[in-house]
Parts: structure tokens; C-alpha cells; sequence
């Protein structure tokens, strides 16, 4: 398959099966230990599968290390791993997909904007109150989970299948409603906020809001110099 970059480390070259975590995160020990757990109808199946995709030697290769593979004799390679993100999920239920899914979200989550504002309260206020609004108002979900980087959904096709795709949305639904809520939260706390420092009655404080499209922080002090 070969979709995925190499991560740069000094003076050393990281491994495919190091690459792959980078990539999948937890995804990939799951499906290791589920791989290994298959037996029967179900393994033959799949190995059978296996031989289609990567050809008769390495579908042999597969079938006669096996019992190595689950008693740790021998590793699996970063090669055989990487068939194995691609070819496992496809055999599993939907539930254990759905699993898998949010690990590898999990692992290719976006960063988040971070604001940090300071309010003098000897100074005129207006336009921070402004800005304040501003920043709180722009910490909007887009719905970023729904849309994993290119270079993962290369390297497992399993993430185009409908049940999937409509998981993701699912998913980047909750979290936007859950943005939401939290950002209704923190305008009316910001309210109070505003009412405490008009009225005169503090002399410092801070607050913050952490939401999954960002965070903010307010910090609130008292000095001479403008």
C-alpha cells in the first residue's frame, strides 16, 4: 500500500508498524488482537481473502505463521500490519468498527485555536467586551471529525463504507451539539462576567471554556499603567 508518510525522528528511520500508529493510534493494536483471535470459518475466510488481494505465497506465508503469529514466536511485520488494517475491519461487526472509528479519530483530531484575552479594568472596556464576544461567537464546530486526512482514508478504504461514513457524521453531529451547548454556557457566564466587572466589585479573576472547536480565556486584573 505504501500511503502514509514516514514521521522524521533523529537519526533514526521509524518502523511501518510506527508509522502505522502515528495513523490509526489504538486502531492498530485492536485490530492486531482481533486478527489473531480469528479461528475457523472466520480465519479461513479471511485468509483466504488474504491470498486474493496479496497473492498465493503471501496467502501460504500467512496460513502457516499464524499459530506462530498468536503464540508471539514470531512478529508480525509492518507490512503483514498494514494488510491487516486493510483487510480485518471489513470481517467485523458493526459495533467493533464503530470502535475502531473512534480511535482513529481519537488519533487525528485537529488542534484546537486557543485565545487568551486580559481585561484591564481601570481601562475603557467596550472594545474588549467586543473582542470577547467576537472570539466567543468564532469557536463554531464545522463539523471537523467528519473528514479524516487523506492520507488515512488511503490507507484504510474500510473508512468509505457506508455504516462508517454515516458514523462519522454521527459523531461530528454530537460533538457539534455538544460545542453548542457549551458555547450558550459560556455566553451567559460571560454575561454575568461583564455585569461583576461594571459593577466594581472585583479586583481580579479569570474564567475559561474549553469547547471541541477551541478554548478561551478570560483574565481580569486591575492596573495603573495603560
Amino acid at each position: 500500500m505504501g500511503y502514509y508518510g514516514y514521521y522524521s525522528y533523529p537519526d533514526n528511520v521509524p518502523s511501518k508498524y510506527i508509522c502505522l500508529v502515528g495513523l490509526f493510534g489504538g486502531a492498530v493494536d485492536d485490530i492486531k488482537r482481533t486478527f489473531l483471535a480469528f479461528h475457523g470459518n472466520a480465519l479461513d475466510a479471511l485468509l483466504r481473502r488474504y491470498s486474493a488481494l496479496y497473492g498465493d505465497q503471501a496467502g501460504k506465508y500467512a496460513r502457516k505463521t499464524f499459530p506462530l503469529w498468536q503464540c508471539s514466536v514470531t512478529k508480525l511485520s509492518g507490512q503483514t500490519m498494514e494488510r491487516l488494517i486493510e483487510l480485518v475491519p471489513p470481517y467485523l461487526s458493526p459495533e467493533q468498527r464503530f470502535d475502531l472509528l473512534q480511535k482513529v479519530l481519537q488519533q487525528n483530531k485537529p488542534s484546537k485555536p486557543y485565545k487568551n484575552i486580559r481585561i484591564n479594568m481601570r481601562k475603557p472596556i467596550t472594545g474588549v467586551w467586543a473582542e470577547l464576544d467576537a472570539v466567543l461567537a468564532s469557536l463554531q464546530h464545522y463539523d471537523v471529525l467528519a473528514h479524516l486526512p487523506e492520507r488515512v482514508m488511503k490507507a484504510a478504504s474500510w473508512l468509505y463504507a457506508n455504516d462508517i461514513t454515516a458514523a462519522r457524521a454521527m459523531l461530528a453531529e454530537a460533538e457539534r451539539k455538544e460545542n453548542d451547548i457549551i458555547r450558550a454556557n459560556a455566553t451567559r457566564e460571560i454575561a454575568l462576567l461583564k455585569r461583576t466587572v461594571q459593577s466594581g466589585q472585583v479586583k481580579s479573576g479569570s474564567y475559561s471554556v474549553q469547547m471541541p472547536a477551541g478554548n478561551l480565556s478570560v483574565e481580569l486584573y486591575k492596573s495603573f499603567w495603560f
